[in-house]
């Protein structure tokens, strides 16, 4: 008995010393706090891409981002709320003396779904972090430092992504990251939200990300409404890619209305407090153009900065008109750091 009881003893000893320096170890980081970065492997040949990715984008375009050299791009972990989330960042070589404006972009998809991320697999199907990387390359090359994060539903938890729940610190913790590099302007800090990245771009703003204007392409506004609009998708009971809203959101039963209001940016557009520019397709078959439309007219009632875009005939991400897409989104994050003329 004596034995046990020791042995009882120094396994509590042993437990205390392994929380004790568990909670030193998390007391030396910090959130935004980057804690590796690492050049990303070349991004694939265009050959090597599917029907939807060479379809997506134009071989001149994917082969000017694939082989440029003036920036680097790093896979990223930083912080967030004691987690260590996976990221992207996308900086010049040549940093000289200035201090850059930057754009935090976030990312669509739920889980590894729309995954930015290099996993080593084929850039195909579902797989499309290429796609997204050479997107971003072509934002950067007009002069921006630009960071996104992966969020923090990965590996063993991927299928609990909450879809605008906790993980929404994993982009308000990206400020402090941006902040961290000396040669970022923390004045000039900008966001941009794809698809599901729109409903994080507006719950970042309603959080009072400290940014200076946003753009929102293809962005989810409404969700009990999108979901209804895509039964197939089964986001509410779970797929392959997620358990299920009604799984993971707490008491789903009796809190569903509160849980998708309060990821429906259109019921508090009153909190929409910096400009924001919306892009969207007629034809978007991923997300109706009546959550930009719905949006739009929220933000209007409220008296908000706001611009709308819509384009006759496109895709979810606009790549048919990327130059345009990108021009305005540009042109938007630059007139919002020029304070206008008396």
């Amino acid at each position: 008995m004596r034995k046990t009881v020791i042995r009882g003893f120094f396994l509590l000893i042993s437990l205390l010393t392994c929380s004790s320096a568990r909670t030193v170890a998390a007391a030396q980081e910090s959130d935004g706090q980057i804690l590796s970065s690492k050049v990303r492997s070349p991004l694939p040949a265009y050959e090597s891409l599917d029907d939807f990715g060479r379809g997506y984008f134009p071989r001149t375009a994917y082969e000017e981002a694939r082989t440029q050299t003036q920036f680097d791009i790093l896979n990223i972990t930083y912080v967030s709320d004691g987690f260590h989330v996976p990221g992207l960042l996308i900086r010049p070589k040549a940093i000289g003396t200035r201090k850059w404006p930057a754009i935090i972009f976030n990312r669509g998809g739920n889980g590894d779904l729309g995954s930015i991320r290099d996993n080593g697999q084929p850039c195909v199907g579902m797989n499309t972090s290429c796609l997204d990387v050479a997107d971003l390359y072509l934002i950067a090359k007009a002069g921006f430092i630009v960071i996104a994060s992966d969020y923090r539903y990965q590996s063993a938890t991927l299928k609990r992504d909450e879809w605008g729940g906790v993980e929404i610190d994993d982009v308000l913790n990206l400020v402090p990251a941006l902040k961290s590099l000396n040669f970022v302007d923390p004045e000039r800090i900008y966001m941009l939200g794809l698809s599901r990245g729109g409903t994080m771009t507006y719950l970042a703003i309603k959080r009072g990300v400290p940014i200076k204007a946003a753009a929102v392409i293809g962005g989810v506004t409404d969700v009990k409404a999108w979901v209804d609009s895509r039964p197939e998708m089964n986001l509410v009971n779970g797929n392959e890619y997620i358990d299920g809203f009604r799984n993971i959101w707490p008491d789903y039963e009796h809190r569903a209305e509160e849980e998708y209001r309060a990821r429906s940016a259109v019921y508090w557009a009153d909190q929409i407090n910096v400009p924001v520019l919306i892009l969207h397709s007629r034809t978007d078959r991923m997300v109706p153009v009546t959550q930009a439309l719905r949006m739009a007219e929220a933000l209007q009632e409220k008296n908000k900065t706001y611009a709308l875009h819509i384009y006759e005939r496109d895709g979810h991400p606009l790549p048919t008109n990327r130059e345009d897409r990108n021009r305005m989104i540009i042109d938007w994050f630059n007139n919002a750091a020029t304070p206008p003329s008396k």
